[in-house]
Formats: structure tokens, sequence, C-alpha cells
């Protein structure tokens, strides 16, 4: 009987639950443990069609490993997330850990497939909603987070604490829904959100994107250079490619008291000014009274010949904060000139930006307004976006952060250009098509 006990207490660490295993997860874990797959994954089933977290996260592992059933990322991206907003302890990180295998239309499928689920029986009994005006600062938060998890963001357990990951989920459903982007619980925004059904939550599509697609740039340095096959060209600055992939390093420049502040997502003329003194290579032009120390930035490009429809995805690694990493595609035979750059900044706020480029003068048309903290010790997916209708949008680790339409740029690309103006960053992989 002991046994026993140690062994159902030690499951229920290992995956999280939050109450009482039901029979079906117990009689498919007890399959699981035996390899057979098939038995557990029809009780996990039955289990996650009423809602049960714990079986969700277990048809979630054996979707993305083809473990009784057809490998299925989409599925698997699926019951991750529904276990995740069910407050599955470690549902997030399996599904964010997946998203960087999956392309950004799996990602949006997996998505659009957790906000149409319903558990078992769930029509046929409607839960009321409170009066508003009736709930606790607690209680508020508690019934956005539900409403979050229902058009499936990821605000975590409906506990009504207002942490970062609620917070995030917020910011991206303002996005969206082209409100404000604050990340601040109110009683409009829990307003919004019971008015707002599944339909009305927007997705990437494929068909946004031009109608055939033809990848023009594909490089994973797999070959141990950046010379050949394709040829990358360096402009400053050193680069090399070790087993991660093309790999660049910059000391951090010393900053005097006025660079210290850092640029606030209140002042955007002065983000602008200072991305573009980055890609110009103009930093060094201190102002009387000032003492700063030059750095040279790491830059380097591709000729790659793009429409003005693209789809982008990179594999990236950050070591180190502070820092700025600027990417993008120019028009021209300039790589320093016109074109988009996304601007990260690491430990700042705003933590991603997305310039535009024009005859010397830059000007920022979207920011993810909070930190963005990649220096994790893992690679993050990034997927960049921009239709025929100049409708861009981008994601990091399958969460949508930027979203902007922007039709200033309506020439091709000539290619792709990476600017490290301090920091540690490595590129794994970069996929270009049009």
């Amino acid at each position: 009987m002991t046994v026993i006990i140690k062994t159902l207490a030690l499951s229920l660490i290992l995956f999280g639950s939050v109450g009482l295993a039901s029979a079906d997860y117990n009689d498919g874990m007890r399959y699981f443990e035996q390899q057979e797959y098939r038995q557990a994954l029809q009780q996990f089933t039955d289990a996650a069609r009423r809602g049960d977290p714990d079986a969700q996260y277990m048809l979630g592992r054996l979707n993305a490993a083809g473990n009784g059933t057809t490998q299925n990322f989409v599925q698997a991206h699926k019951w991750y997330n529904l276990a995740a907003s069910r407050g599955h302890r470690h549902a997030a990180e399996a599904r964010d850990s997946l998203a960087e295998r999956m392309t950004s239309s799996q990602v949006a499928r997996a998505q659009q497939a957790a906000r149409d689920w319903q558990p078992e029986g769930a029509q046929a009994t409607p839960q009321p909603r409170p009066e508003i005006d009736t709930l606790s600062d607690r209680e508020a938060v508690a019934e956005i987070q539900r409403e979050l998890n229902r058009l499936g963001y990821d605000a975590g357990p409906t506990d009504g604490v207002m942490g970062e990951r609620t917070r995030n989920a917020i910011r991206q459903y303002q996005v969206e829904m082209g409100m404000d982007r604050d990340g601040r619980a109110s009683d409009y925004l829990l307003r919004r959100l019971r008015q707002t059904e599944k339909e009305d939550v927007t997705i990437p599509s494929e068909s946004q994107l031009a109608p055939s697609s033809r990848v023009v740039l594909q490089d994973n340095f797999s070959d141990g250079n950046y010379h050949r096959n394709p040829s990358w060209t360096v402009l400053s600055g050193d680069f090399e490619v070790d087993g991660n992939g093309l790999r660049s390093i910059v000391e951090t420049p010393e900053t005097t008291d006025r660079e210290s502040r850092g640029l606030s997502s209140d002042r955007p003329e002065e983000i602008g000014l200072a991305v573009l003194g980055m890609i110009l290579e103009q930093r060094g032009n201190a102002r009387e009274g000032e003492q700063t120390t030059r750095v040279e930035p790491a830059q380097i490009y591709i000729n790659a010949p793009v429409d003005n429809a693209f789809r982008m995805e990179l594999e990236l690694a950050s070591r180190q904060q502070p820092g700025t990493l600027a990417l993008g595609l120019f028009q021209g035979n300039r790589p320093n000139g016109t074109g988009y750059r996304l601007v990260y900044s690491a430990g700042s706020q705003p933590g991603l930006s997305l310039i535009r480029l024009i005859s010397g003068s830059a000007e920022i048309v979207a920011r993810h307004d909070g930190s963005l903290d990649l220096e994790d010790g893992r690679f993050h997916s990034m997927v960049w976006s921009r239709d025929q209708n100049g409708q861009m949008q981008v994601h990091v680790d399958g969460r949508r952060l930027l979203s902007v339409q922007d039709n200033r740029l309506r020439d091709t690309f000539q290619g792709f250009v990476m600017a490290n103006q301090g920091g540690d960053y490595t590129l794994r992989r970069i996929r270009l098509e049009e």
C-alpha cells in the first residue's frame, strides 16, 4: 500500500496535477508505462475530452513523439496549449519547445484548434458569468484569465494573480484587437473579452502571402563556413561559424549617464534615432561634455532578391545583456540603406521594434512594449511575414508580438543584413521565401 501511495504522489508531482487523477488518466498512465501506447492514447483521450489537464499533457507527448498515433505537431501543440491554459506546470514549456520545430502556419492551425476545442458536454451546461460590477480586483483578474484562455491565449492558471504571463496574454490580445497595448486588467478589457468570439481572433494565414512560394535563401551553416553555398559578405567586425551556427560577439560599450537611462517606450523618436545611428555607424559623434566608447559593430549581409511579400524564418540565440541586434531586408545596393530592420534590445524596453529606413531617416512602425528576454541558453524561433497588402507580423516562439500594415516600401528587396551593435548572438538557421 505504501508503494502505491508513493507512486501516485510521484505521478501527481511529475505531471502537475491540480486534483485527484481520473480513472481514465490512471489507466492511461499504466498503459503508457508498459509502452502500450495505443491503449494509453484511448484512455488519455477520454479523460482529456472532459478537460483533464494531465491527460491533455500526455496526449501532447504522444502526438509529438508519434507513439500510438501518427506524429502530429499540430495536435501535440493543441493539447499542450489546452493543458497549459488549465494550469499544468510543464505544458507551456513543452508547447514552446515544440513550436520551435513548427512552421508559423502549423502553430496558427494548432492555436485555432485550441480555441475551437470545448470539453465534453460544455455546451449543455453553460456556466453563468458573474456581473463585472460585483467582482473584487482578484476575481476580475481571474475572469480575465479565464476569458483569455477561452480564446486560446496562454494567461496561465485562473488564480487571480496578475503575473507577467497574464500581462503578455493581455498585450497579445490587445494587439490583435487594435487596442492600446498597456497589458493592464480593467473592467473595459473584461467586457471586450466577453464580447469576443473565437472567430473574431485573427491568425496568420498562408493565403495572405504570394499565391506560390519560392525559397530564395536557406542556410543552416552546416558546411562550417559562410563564404560559400551561399556566400555572405562581412561589412565590419568578426563572424565565425561554430557547431551552432553563425556567431558574432561584440563587447557591449560603456555608457554615459544619458545613455544608461535606456530607450523609453515613451520616447519613440529617440529609439528611431538610436537605431539609425547604429545602422549608419554614427554613434561615435558624442555631444560636447559626453564621453562614449565607440565599438565597431559586426555587420554581415547576403544578396537574396526577394519579392515585396515575403516570409522569413530565423533561429536565434542571445547570450548576454544588455545588447542590440538589428536584422532585416534592404533595397538597392546598400545593405545599410532603405529597408526594414527588426531590432532586438536585450534586457530593455521595448524589447522588439520594427524600423523603416528611407533616405537616411528612421521611423518605428511597430514595437513590443515589454522586455523580451531571450538569454536563457536556448535557440528561439522568429517568423516575420509580409503579405501583398503590406500587412506584417512577427512571431517569436509561436507568439505574435508585432502586427502592423505599412505600404511605404513597395519595391522588391535585394538581400538580408544583420548588425550586432553589442552582445553575443548566434544565427542557427535562416529561410527566406516569396
